[in-house]
């Protein structure tokens, strides 16, 4: 067929080839004609690619994303493939350099998630700083989202934890923000939370009604999410009505096209088992959970062993099965578990911070070469997309003019309030607390909140010595 026919193919004939078509080889094409150009950009086009590339099997990649302190603070995303077959390797695709900058210079995001090709970063970790970017890796576009109407200058202290994803009817990504208020001298969280939902399509926050969720706390400052049928997935517990002590574990779930809470049953083995042990994940597009003891207990820096789940049947409450039980302290070179393979191996660290892969069957470990900071790894699936292709309004290209934008709305890691709007009205002074966790202790290197370690663990508590 000659160039001059190739080009006049009608449209329609065009649409149905490119929507099957890579990111990359797409970016290419948008070079070629105008209205190849304004087909490709266009809402329809990328929501049809979008639709295609979440239904094609096996088409998702493995992000993993680390943080390096030498030879210099680096936070780095390696996209590689993960292949099904058994003793594969993982094949790395591509590495970014984040782009962005976080208030408190030389740390890194918490990533909430990914779905559909956006990355949600989050600057929660070190303080309130209210900094969320939705990132598109591949474009180089993000969002970045406004301050959210639960925040400390208007409404004190509390702690947030984060959902991510994808409502199909709307053609929308949305972020769901569940805020637990501290009352002064409070030693619990008040239930039920403050929700907050932030539609990509509207470009706003809004409060959603949480009414059910009495009692019902997602606990850990590290929590974990997954995004899987519609539904955003968190662990949660539910504490007694009349005590507050520790009842019973719980998946927390929200559909994101309904905008309602629900609660779904744990595997029975696992519905008392401390919850800050817990983590959830999707693996094959099925619901799984991480069950770790540590060294120390809950509050340890060291995995002794761990158990992974996995829901056969979404709709079947009794499909759990228990796919992996490993020994850690007898398992050479694996020092802690991340997230399964595809071909069932398992993705963890060695004792030294190297990404290891393991293979439980064989007991045996091998290195892949990475090395990170404890406990600032991350890991989940990442389907490529052209997510933000077709939108101009609020939507940045990264580069260095962008970074210098973010910085200037920091002032010693901690939000300018007074230069940020909330509903159109400024919000108001800095408050120079923002940057300390609220009724939180400081244990073998990490932040846990004070209900949850009294309720869960026995450990003694010894505070960080900067903050006498």
């Amino acid at each position: 067929m000659s160039d001059e026919k190739t080009l006049n193919i009608p449209q329609e004939i065009w649409f149905i080839i490119w929507k099957k078509l890579p990111v990359k080889t797409l970016g290419q094409c948008l070079c070629v004609r105008k209205p190849w150009n304004t087909l490709i950009t266009s809402s329809s086009f990328v929501a049809a690619h979008t639709e295609n590339s979440s239904q094609v099997e096996g088409s998702s990649l493995l992000l993993y994303r680390q943080f390096t302190n030498a030879p210099k603070k680096n936070e780095e995303y390696m996209f590689m493939l993960d292949s099904s077959q058994k003793e594969s390797d993982l094949e790395p695709c591509y590495t970014l350099t984040c782009p962005f900058v976080t208030g408190d210079v030389g740390k890194y995001f918490r990533v909430v998630g990914s779905v559909n090709g956006l990355i949600c970063l989050s600057d929660d970790l070190f303080g309130y700083t209210y900094l969320m970017i939705l990132w598109n890796p591949l474009l180089r576009k993000y969002i970045r989202l406004p301050v959210p109407r639960v925040n400390y200058v208007v409404k004190g202290a509390h702690i947030s934890s984060f959902g991510f994803g994808y409502d199909t009817r709307k053609a929308s990504h949305k972020v769901v923000r569940i805020s637990y208020m501290r009352e002064k001298n409070a030693v619990y969280d008040v239930t039920p939370p403050i929700v907050e939902l932030y539609s990509v399509k509207e470009g706003k926050w809004r409060y959603v009604s949480a009414d059910s969720l009495v009692n019902i706390c997602i606990c850990d400052y590290w929590w974990s999410q997954c995004f899987l049928n519609r539904t955003v997935h968190w662990v949660a517990w539910e504490r007694d009505a009349s005590t507050l002590a520790f009842s019973r574990n719980w998946f927390l779930i929200f559909d994101v096209e309904e905008e309602k809470f629900k609660k779904m049953k744990f595997p029975d083995a696992l519905a008392k088992v401390c919850t800050l042990n817990l983590s959830v994940a999707e693996y094959c597009s099925k619901l799984s959970v991480l069950h770790s003891v540590l060294k120390g207990g809950a509050v340890g820096n060291e995995m002794e062993r761990c158990e992974i789940w996995v829901k056969g049947d979404y709709t079947v409450g009794s499909s759990w099965s228990k796919v992996v039980s490993i020994d850690i302290s007898s398992s050479a070179g694996l020092g802690w578990v991340q997230c399964l393979r595809k071909n069932g191996d398992v993705l963890g660290f060695s004792k030294k911070g190297e990404l290891v892969s393991y293979d439980p069957l064989m007991k045996r470990t091998k290195g892949l070469g990475v090395r990170g900071c404890w406990r600032s790894w991350f890991t989940c699936s990442f389907t490529e997309s052209l997510i933000l292709l077709d939108r101009k309004k609020g939507v940045g290209t990264c580069g260095k003019a962008r970074e210098k934008k973010f910085e200037t709305v920091f002032s010693n890691g901690m939000l300018d309030m007074a230069e940020i709007e909330v509903d159109g009205s400024s919000v108001g002074e800095k408050d120079q607390s923002a940057g300390q966790p609220i009724n939180s202790v400081y244990h073998q290197g990490k932040f846990i909140l004070l209900e949850q370690l009294g309720k869960f663990d026995g450990t003694s508590i010894t505070r960080d010595p900067s903050e006498s």
